[in-house]
């Protein structure tokens, strides 16, 4: 099973993650996570709303965006503070693959502020903050070797590059270089799979795939040059592959998640005849991207994991406990047959009682006249006797003397070894054997009682570790489900409102604005524009002429539309009390700059007369209002808004916007409203609850 990207997956990979530049860094998380850890950097992308990487480092080394929900720490470790105190509203200006290598370079920059976030998916992994010099500020993990130092204040330095790479195999020397490579003496006895895998860096899977476009068998060990040519050029056919046929897939092993490719590959075909196709049954998952791809196959198998793991722990508490109970089951056994076996050998001294204490007589009187050499030598040399033939052995030194005793006993004879103390009479040894019995009684009941708290404190845990695993279960079937994106309506894309029955719309960025002029303003709708560098440019959209408007309702509406223009630029960030604000007709707009002058992104030329409103006050408010039979989130100025099913007026503050998030949550928590919806509308800079 795959556990980590490969260096044809990152080039996939980085490829597909340009949709994510120009983000901004909201937040960066780090969770343990099975085996390492999973780095959250949590982005807002203008047009497209909030956005998650997922870097896993560890056991589990990939990155990708995610659509899968994490359980993020409450206290956020010293590496994620770290990236959030660099890094937090800066901008992705570039996602890079180094060399073809395993490893990928995000830069961030906002004016003359650069930093670089490199990941290193080979080893146990790494990521690394540098400054805009190449300098470390800070890495997850210090790492040292005899080429590279990865710590503090140092140099950031790549690791060796490789001679060849998909980039420059058209070059002449190329193949010179690659079958040299066959040549050298540390390949010469290497199957040819394993020289292909050297020379790229490539994962076995690839370098197999290599050596079937080139028909050569991959076990080839010296191949010739004409094997060399074969093997060149199914290099660049494999590559060309991975540049311009992708077809995304997740590649299951009977029914379970085995390995994920950017490209088809020849192994898992069904027209393959090789021994693992033969013994295994794959089936394929396709994606649109491959990002899908890890996202389905990374989440799931680390989420899994963790739901697994504390399943496991609830399991070794159960089975802990069923140790307990076991080992005390065992001790009741072993004090039943200990207390048996000493109430036997009592009875068989009573059942023999004169025969014991004539024995017993018997060896203290010849202790008198002999030594126990001798006495031992007579009890040898009478073993018919019937008496001394009871007589298995004497230990003088310790006083012990062990005689063989039966008895007719419950349902049969019974015969024991039994020891006894030379000093005692056949009594006292009874009675010895009586009280072991006795203490071995009282221990069972001690143990019964101990047996039975074990039992309740066992079904106890059992009753909760079904409940648990039932829980878990449920919470596994949440976490896997991909959080879902809302649909969102054409207006959506831009800053909108609705303000006596008309659409309002408003750009975010440059972007937006040049959109919002040339595709969406039409000839009857009102332009506004608030009179300062770089304002967002608000449309109304007109079903009549304005000037067929009863004066009252068109004087209302140009109004409103003007608050709701400014309170969303620049001015509203500057923290200013109002500001002047102009509209005018759609044909009056052009993108054809004076002679000499350049229009930036987003700009037009106004020609013509312009309408002003001085002053506008920057009043804003955000709730919810019904619009085409939904019940959407938005902001609108005061006369507008108090027709809107629930509101808050805002004001310009410093306020942190997390902060403002978790307070508008709760203040619409009955609505479906997350994160994206707030932040989609809110206006530029902090923003606070105005109390009323």
């Amino acid at each position: 099973m795959k556990k980590e990207l490969t260096n044809v997956d990152i080039y996939a990979t980085v490829g597909e993650l340009q949709e994510v530049v120009n983000g901004i860094l909201d937040k960066a998380f780090l969770i343990d996570s099975q085996g390492g850890k999973e780095l959250i950097l949590k982005l807002h992308i203008a047009g497209k709303g909030t956005r998650e990487i997922a870097i896993g480092i560890g056991i589990y080394k990939y990155i990708t965006l995610t659509e899968y929900s994490r359980e993020k720490p409450k206290n956020p470790p010293s590496f994620a503070m770290l990236l959030r105190k660099y890094l937090k509203n800066i901008k992705i200006t570039k996602i890079e693959q180094h060399n073809f290598d395993r490893i990928i370079k995000i830069t961030f920059q906002w004016k003359e502020n650069l930093y670089k976030l490199i990941i290193e998916l080979f080893g146990e992994g790494n990521i690394i903050l540098l400054d805009g010099e190449d300098r470390i500020i800070l890495p997850l993990h210090i790492e040292k070797w005899s080429t590279r130092k990865i710590v503090p204040k140092e140099i950031y330095e790549y690791p060796p590059q490789k001679d060849l790479t998909p980039f420059n195999l058209d070059y002449s020397i190329a193949y010179e270089v690659f079958k040299d490579k066959f040549k050298d003496e540390q390949n010469r006895k290497k199957e040819c799979v394993r020289v292909v895998s050297r020379i790229f860096g490539l994962a076995g899977i690839y370098a197999e795939e290599i050596c079937h476009i080139a028909g050569v068998d991959k076990k080839t060990i010296d191949p010739s040059e004409e094997e060399i040519k074969k093997l060149f050029e199914g290099t660049k056919i494999f590559f060309n592959r991975l540049f311009n046929e992708r077809n995304p897939q997740i590649i299951l092993k009977n029914g379970e998640n085995y390995d994920l490719s950017p490209i088809d590959l020849i192994k898992y075909s069904s027209g393959c005849n090789n021994n693992d196709n033969a013994n295994n049954i794959y089936d394929k998952k396709y994606y649109k991207k491959f990002l899908n791809a890890i996202d389905d196959y990374f989440s799931q198998y680390v989420l899994k994991k963790e739901i697994k793991e504390s399943e496991t722990k609830l399991q070794k508490i159960v089975k802990r406990q069923e140790r307990i109970l076991n080992s005390q089951i065992e001790s009741l056994k072993k004090y039943e047959k200990q207390a048996e076996e000493n109430q036997i050998k009592g009875d068989l001294i009573y059942a023999n009682y004169a025969t014991v204490d004539e024995i017993i007589n018997t060896l203290r009187l010849a202790r008198e006249r002999m030594e126990w050499r001798e006495i031992k030598r007579v009890v040898k040399e009478n073993k018919d006797n019937p008496i001394l033939s009871k007589i298995v052995s004497i230990n003088e030194k310790t006083g012990e003397l062990i005689l063989k005793l039966s008895a007719d006993y419950g349902d049969g004879p019974i015969e024991r070894s039994v020891s006894l103390d030379l000093r005692k009479n056949a009594f006292e040894n009874a009675d010895m054997y009586y009280n072991k019995s006795k203490k071995f009684k009282n221990k069972m009941k001690g143990v019964i009682t101990a047996i039975e708290i074990s039992k309740k404190k066992l079904e106890k845990l059992k009753k909760e570790e079904e409940s648990e695993i039932k829980v878990l279960k449920e919470m596994e079937e949440k976490t896997l489900i991909k959080k879902e994106r809302k649909k969102r309506k054409w207006y959506e894309k831009f800053k909108w409102t609705i303000i006596d029955n008309h659409l309002i719309i408003a750009g975010k960025d440059a972007t937006t604005n040049e959109v919002l002029i040339k595709r969406y303003a039409e000839n009857k709708d009102i332009v506004f524009h608030t009179l300062m560098e770089g304002a967002p440019f608000a449309v109304i959209k007109m079903d009549r002429d304005i000037d067929e408007m009863d004066e009252k309702k068109r004087n209302n509406l140009l109004m409103e539309t003007a608050k709701f223009a400014v309170s969303h630029s620049k001015a509203w960030k500057l923290g200013l009390g109002s500001a002047d604000v102009y509209w005018v007709k759609p044909e009056q707009l052009s993108k054809t700059a004076e002679s000499g002058e350049y229009l930036k992104k987003g700009a037009f030329v106004v020609r013509g007369r312009r309408n002003f409103i001085r002053s506008v006050p920057l009043e804003l408010g955000v709730g919810i209002v019904e619009y085409e039979g939904e019940k959407k989130l938005t902001t609108a100025p005061p006369e507008a808004i108090k027709n809107f099913e629930k509101y808050v007026m805002l004001k310009p503050a410093k306020k942190k916007k997390g902060e403002l998030i978790r307070e508008l949550k709760n203040e619409f928590r009955e609505y479906d409203i997350d994160d994206e919806d707030i932040l989609k509308v809110l206006p530029p800079g902090d923003s606070d609850i105005l109390i009323r």
